[in-house]
């Protein structure tokens, strides 16, 4: 498949800050990347700017060819899809009695706009993002009802309903138990099987392992992207995480 997502020479950060610099990468489709590293390492700011909702402090971003940061909302909802950490009940729609159909559907605003009527086409695409996540069964329930668990696969069931051809999450399976959490990867995993490059931050190393076709590493300011087997290693691990001796403890444990 052809490279969906292209940074060049790019650096990330706030203001004067530079968090991340000279990151250099093409993604293709049907990649599902995870991002790992240790807090403040950088890994929400990067999303957020190939999402185009911060500027790069230098460097390019590239979906499709296209800068998403020099598009109008609607257009780059076309090409990407950001899941925000925290993104639950407690991150804003705790007031808000969506069902969980009316909370998929929002997914093809920029197909229609927020006022425009529901096509055909809409009602088409809601209908298999609930059946893929299994969401069918409690699609008429209010999304207030739902587990955590729950209303994150809803969440999931609205990006592939969005039909964006990059989906970045940050966090997707925080505070899942851990049925609701390989869940969640097997959705995002289903959405790259259909073409699509997914970027997921992750501090579960178990699936990264599990579902990682390439893993990203953000520390000390640079990000490398290599196959899990070389960014997996545990002396590797030691020094992203600032782990000196643990691998080495636990042996010596188990003595």
């Amino acid at each position: 498949m052809l490279e969906l997502l292209e940074l060049q020479e790019l650096s990330v950060g706030y203001k004067n800050k530079t968090i991340i610099k000279d990151i250099n990468i093409a993604i293709r489709g049907g990649e599902l990347i995870t991002i790992i590293g240790p807090n403040g390492a950088g890994k929400t700011t990067l999303l957020r700017t190939i999402a185009g909702l911060r500027s790069p402090l230098s460097g390019h971003v590239f979906i499709d060819g296209k800068d998403p940061g020099k598009m109008k909302p609607q257009k780059r909802a076309e090409l990407v899809s950001f899941l925000f950490q925290g993104n639950g009940l407690q991150g804003g729609f705790a007031d808000w009695s969506f069902t969980v159909r009316e909370m998929v559907a929002q997914g093809r605003f920029h197909q229609r706009g927020f006022w425009g009527r529901e096509t055909k086409a809409d009602n088409e695409a809601v209908e298999k993002a609930l059946a893929e996540a299994d969401a069918l069964h409690v699609a008429e329930k209010p999304i207030t009802e739902l587990s955590g668990g729950e209303f994150q696969r809803v969440l999931i069931a609205r990006t592939m309903a969005q039909d964006a051809r990059v989906i970045l999450l940050d966090e997707p399976v925080h505070n899942l138990d851990p049925k609701y959490a390989f869940l969640v990867m097997e959705l995002i995993k289903k959405l790259t099987r259909q073409g699509a490059v997914a970027l997921v931050t992750l501090h579960d190393l178990s699936l990264v392992t599990l579902y990682a076709d390439r893993v990203g590493v953000a520390a000390h300011g640079s990000f490398l992207l290599g196959s899990p087997e070389d960014m997996m290693k545990e002396d590797s691990l030691e020094k992203v995480f600032d782990m000196k001796g643990v691998f080495g403890n636990r042996a010596s444990c188990k003595a």
